[in-house]
């Protein structure tokens, strides 16, 4: 099956660094397809990434600069600016649409293109890296007939089964499983019920690297302020981050805190001080207006 990969801005190309490092077999995608209004601006970068981790597609990827698209029985990503895609036609009705655009969901999306599957996804920038931490929104019930191919495949399970219902559950697992296999490839997945709690994971991955990068200059700026070279600095707070990654998996964050700070103790004192000034109501704070923000924009989008 063909990818087509409607922009190539820095999560596009976050999200192929993932997708290159993946066997054609795991993604069940045999080319790939990026188009738009100067694709061939990412090919020097993508042949230099598909040499270092010798790619699958090295001989399968092509560009095409266009803004009239077939995607009948393709997967399609859309990874543009969110105002650009009134510039594209659409053509057919594709297997399953990812969308990584803000403030459109898939009611919006169902205007611009037709597939069988909607999938929207909040990644975010460590995607680049494969640790993208993305929330995933997709909904079967809400899908309908699926194409011949797949149609057929539901024929000969209710034929082994006997069961339409569980013929049903079997071909949304197989299509649960080709998501999960593609929104891996750079980090996690995480599926959501809703679009509610879709936006609302702004708050925690969508937004936040912004936000730890913020707390992590912070705390680079000091280190620099009480006498410690910048690069030092810097190394020592990129190392705790990757620690403090990795107590996360095991233990909350009160805990943590706890398991640092001693009885009238240097980080008491810094904690106190974070107190006194609602640092940490301010984080919750900025998050969250992070996420009106969101709203607001789908909303307007909704009445346009």
């Amino acid at each position: 099956m063909e990818l087509v990969i409607v922009g190539y801005g820095n999560m596009a190309k976050a999200i192929l660094n993932g997708l290159l490092r993946q066997t054609k077999e795991q993604l069940q995608i045999t080319k790939i397809l990026i188009v738009g209004r100067a694709p061939q601006k990412i090919e020097s970068w993508l042949m230099q990434v598909m040499q270092e981790c010798r790619s699958e597609f090295l001989h399968d990827i092509t560009y095409k600069t266009t803004y009239d698209i077939q995607c009948d029985n393709k997967i399609v990503l859309l990874a543009c600016k969110p105002y650009n895609l009134d510039s594209f036609i659409f053509h057919g009705r594709a297997h399953i649409v990812y969308s990584i655009l803000a403030g459109i969901n898939a009611r919006m999306l169902h205007n611009y293109i037709q597939s069988y599957h909607y999938v929207l996804i909040m990644p975010n920038i460590g995607a680049h890296y494969g640790l993208s931490s993305s929330a995933v929104l997709w909904q079967p019930n809400g899908a309908k007939s699926q194409t011949i191919k797949e149609v057929g495949k539901v024929l000969d399970l209710m034929i082994d089964s006997h069961n339409m219902q569980e013929a049903q559950e079997k071909n949304n697992a197989h299509i649960q499983n080709q998501i999960v296999q593609f929104v891996s490839s750079f980090g996690s997945c995480e599926f959501v019920a809703n679009e509610h709690e879709l936006l609302a994971s702004i708050a925690t991955n969508g937004s936040s690297p912004a936000l730890l990068a913020l707390v992590a200059q912070g705390l680079i700026n000091a280190g620099v302020q009480q006498g410690l070279k910048l690069e030092t600095s810097q190394k020592l707070v990129q190392k705790t981050f990757e620690g403090v990654a990795q107590l996360l998996c095991e233990k909350n964050p009160q805990t943590i805190k706890d398991l640092v700070t001693s009885p009238g103790g240097t980080t008491a004192e810094a904690l106190l001080h974070c107190d006194e000034h609602g640092v940490q109501g301010a984080i919750t704070r900025a998050c969250i207006k992070a996420v009106e923000k969101a709203r607001h924009i789908a909303c307007k989008k909704k009445d346009e």
